[in-house]
């Protein structure tokens, strides 16, 4: 019985290796940190604003004097459905606390930054009728544990003495017990996962001279995961000894981001940037229902959720006076993560997004931008579910930069994600995605 439900909870756990959902690209993006991201997927040679933190950090050291701030905030609509056996299951849970914060203090050749944001992206799902992944192994386990009650009721009868015969008969009888509770909550179970990364980074750049500048900082992540099956048949409630079988982790890690960003023609910009591997560690700091208690799984018991390394290239050019055009291309070292998660080892293969976009400035205090970005993931059967459902993407951004004054501006952003549905093992995984965003940017000296 406890190899039947680790798989229940190893199917899960899968999903549950890295952080998920409200990047527009699914796991395999960590690249929407802000608003920028959003109306111009294409932004890592940005260098004109507090958001060059997140996606260009040399490019500071080519900002102006002063002091720059960014404040902002996502918000997430998704869908997400799996679907099995002709019948579909749905999650609709937006976000809408998903922030990001910047500043950046430039003097002489030298800019000071830091930040906070969602770093590994996160969110939450709710099927509140079940999912296509739990209802099957719940069926898979409530049939074992029949079979487990049929063998030892059939040892009872063979038994050589009565003490043996009672034995046996106690233990068929307690996996015929869970046998019918799992099977009561096969269709009447709902699923609750939350799982949230976030982050602070600390850093420098140094501006050497006209034509390149390099930058190096600090980054720390803190990651929450939860999850959790609730079933309210009294069969299910007698066996697990109440009516919710689930866990709560918390874990932290930290890494290193260098960059460097080159002008070797005035108009011409060129930047390479990259992030170290951040091995999170996380541990279990609260276990509940008797039937995950079979799993072995303790409190205080550790587990790694890595982020892999990350290069992150662009190019861009300043065409017009007032159009800037770019792209970028962002590789994924994820086939090098450690993800022995809660439960067993989850192998994803690289990873790559490949971003163009233009930025027009229509007036003197109206910047418009668009741009397109594709993802190709690195999700495997191994690890794809419905939890996390890998899948690769178009996605088309656009908004624009409205300046209120000589030190203050607004940022209106959209990112629409077309995802490719796909099938793993019997099961079609699909989801929807669309981000808005609204910041504000100001340079108070």
């Amino acid at each position: 019985m406890k190899q039947i439900l680790k798989k229940l909870w190893c199917a899960l756990g899968v999903g549950l290796c890295v952080p998920f959902f409200a990047n527009a690209n699914g796991v395999e993006s960590y690249a929407n940190q802000s608003g920028a991201y959003l109306r111009n997927p294409s932004c890592n040679t940005l260098y004109s604003s507090p958001e060059a933190v997140f996606y260009n950090i040399a490019g500071t050291a080519f900002m102006a004097d002063g002091i720059y701030v960014h404040i902002g905030n996502q918000l997430v609509f998704k869908e997400y459905t799996n679907e099995a056996n002709g019948i579909q299951y749905t999650d609709d849970e937006n976000e809408y606390l998903f922030p990001s914060f910047s500043a950046v203090y430039k003097s002489g050749k030298i800019a000071f930054f830091g930040s906070f944001a969602v770093y590994g992206g996160g969110g939450s799902l709710k099927y509140n009728d079940g999912s296509a992944l739990t209802a099957g192994i719940l069926s898979e386990a409530s049939l074992s544990s029949q079979s487990e009650s049929d063998k030892y009721t059939q040892r009872a009868s063979s038994a050589s003495d009565e003490a043996k015969a009672q034995k046996y008969t106690a233990t068929a009888q307690k996996y015929a017990h869970i046998a019918t509770a799992l099977s009561a909550a096969i269709e009447n179970h709902s699923l609750d996962v939350y799982s949230r990364s976030f982050g602070e980074q600390l850093g420098l750049s140094f501006y050497f001279n006209q034509y390149i500048s390099a930058s190096a900082c600090f980054r720390l992540l803190q990651g929450q995961q939860n999850v959790k099956i609730a079933c309210d048949d009294s069969l299910f409630v007698s066996a697990n000894g109440g009516s919710e079988i689930g866990f709560q982790a918390a874990g932290w890690g930290y890494s290193f981001v260098l960059g460097v960003h080159a002008k070797p023609l005035e108009d011409l910009d060129v930047t390479v940037q990259y992030q170290t591997k951040n091995a999170m560690q996380y541990e279990y700091t609260r276990v509940y229902g008797e039937l995950t208690e079979v799993l072995g799984y303790e409190k205080g018991s550790k587990f790694h959720s890595d982020f892999p390394a990350v290069w992150n290239l662009g190019i861009g050019y300043q065409l017009l006076d007032e159009l800037y055009i770019s792209a970028n291309f962002n590789a994924y070292k994820e086939s090098d993560i450690e993800l022995n998660g809660s439960f067993q080892d989850g192998k994803y293969n690289d990873s790559f997004e490949v971003a163009i976009g233009a930025d027009y400035q229509v007036l003197d205090f109206l910047l418009i931008s668009i741009g397109g970005v594709f993802t190709r993931t690195g999700g495997t059967a191994e690890v794809n579910n419905i939890v996390n459902p890998a899948l690769n993407a178009f996605s088309l951004g656009t908004g624009g930069t409205v300046k209120c004054s000589k030190n203050v501006s607004i940022e209106l952003g959209g990112l629409y994600s077309y995802f490719i549905e796909q099938e793993y093992e019997g099961v079609i995984l699909n989801k929807k995605a669309l981000n808005t965003a609204l910041a504000i940017n100001i340079k108070p000296f």
